[in-house]
């Protein structure tokens, strides 16, 4: 048997191995990612407040 005739079979990614999927909750992940880039946002802002008072001296 060459291969299957059915076109949305699914056959077993060998590169990926067992156990693909995360089985943990995606709700710290997503806190850890808002956090981090709003931390960015946040730095970005704090540094151009204190490049715009440095300008106005």
């Amino acid at each position: 048997m060459a291969g299957h005739q059915d076109p949305n079979y699914v056959t077993e990614n060998p590169f990926e191995g067992r156990g693909r999927a995360m089985k943990g909750n995606d709700f710290p992940d997503t806190g850890y990612g808002f956090a981090v880039g709003g931390g960015f946002f946040i730095t970005m802002f704090i540094i151009a407040v204190i490049v715009e008072a440095a300008v106005r001296l």
